[in-house]
C-alpha cells in the first residue's frame, strides 16, 4: 500500500465512520463562482453550479487547488 489509504480513505477515516461518528465537510455555497466539478473523462471536468466544460488545469484554478 503506497499511500497508506483504503480506497482513498484512511483507517481513522473508516473506523469514524463505522462508528457513526464522521462528520461530512460542508461546502459554502454563498461564495461565488464554481464550489465543485464532475469528471467527464479525456481530462475535462463539468463545473458546479456554471456547468462549464473545462480543463482540469482550468478545474485546478477555479477550485484554488
Amino acid at each position: 500500500m503506497k499511500d497508506n489509504t483504503i480506497f482513498g480513505y484512511s483507517w481513522e477515516e473508516i473506523k469514524e465512520r463505522q462508528q457513526c461518528k464522521h462528520v461530512n465537510k460542508k461546502v459554502d455555497t454563498t461564495k461565488q463562482g464554481d464550489y465543485g466539478q464532475d469528471p467527464l473523462g479525456d481530462g475535462m471536468h463539468k463545473m458546479v453550479p456554471s456547468g462549464d466544460i473545462v480543463t482540469t488545469e482550468e478545474m485546478m484554478k477555479r477550485l484554488g487547488e
